[in-house]
């Protein structure tokens, strides 16, 4: 899939504000760059388990016209999601905002899938909490609650690791309006929701440094 808006990317002097955001946590690599003014490009590859293979030479072909210096901050999607996926894409993340000296925001792959619905949902009640889920191994679920707010989402609970039963409870007990939001496997194309929020928080004075983000696993891969 490819989304683009804008033409031809405008020097990088003139619009120096530039994100690129990575999201490998589910089997599919989501690469997302704006200048958050006129040019704004998505894309994503299923790669599969050839990932590591041709993430670095997408990432470089993706960049172009610009070059690695005009980037001012990277965002990775964290996980939940697929263990070794994730790593590679935290992993590449903090290399390059190591050796770039930019600060790296770490996004919530569900807190992404959350900020999609928002986004087209222009008409959602304020007060409806979006429970978002995943699938995680030994049937158990990836699960966040979070809540539109005019800054933002605001996280109600954090990614956390339950079984489909304690999750069904949760949702029953609570109180006021409320979505679920189960994920599928094309998550990759919430990077555009993952560089978003990273701007969200660039705009309020947050810069990161590449040592703060980590992957979020939830659960050992072979416990």
């Amino acid at each position: 899939m490819i989304a683009t808006t804008g033409g031809k990317a405008p020097s990088a002097n003139r619009f120096p504000m530039i994100g690129l955001a990575i999201h490998t946590s589910s089997p599919a690599l989501g690469l997302a760059l704006s200048d958050f003014e006129q040019i704004t490009r998505t894309q994503t590859w299923n790669f599969g388990r050839d990932l590591s293979m041709h993430l670095h030479t997408t990432l470089a072909d993706f960049v172009q016209p610009y070059a690695w210096a005009d980037l001012s901050f990277l965002a990775v999607a964290r996980g939940p999601g697929g263990f070794t996926g994730t790593r590679i894409g935290v992993v590449t993340a903090r290399t390059l905002a190591q050796q770039l000296n930019i600060p790296l925001f770490g996004v919530s792959s569900l807190a992404a899938l959350a900020q999609s619905v928002v986004e087209q949902r222009p008409d959602l009640d304020p007060a409806t909490v979006l429970a978002v889920d995943l699938k995680a191994q030994r049937e158990m679920r990836f699960t966040a609650l979070y809540q539109p707010t005019p800054d933002g989402l605001k996280t109600l609970q954090a990614e956390q690791v339950v079984s489909p039963a304690q999750w069904q409870q949760t949702l029953a007990e609570f109180s006021g309006p409320i979505q679920a939001v189960t994920a599928t496997e094309d998550m990759a194309q919430t990077v555009t929701q993952v560089l978003s929020l990273a701007y969200q928080d660039w705009q309020a004075g947050h810069r990161p440094h590449w040592a703060e983000v980590v992957p979020y696993y939830g659960q050992h891969p072979v416990d």
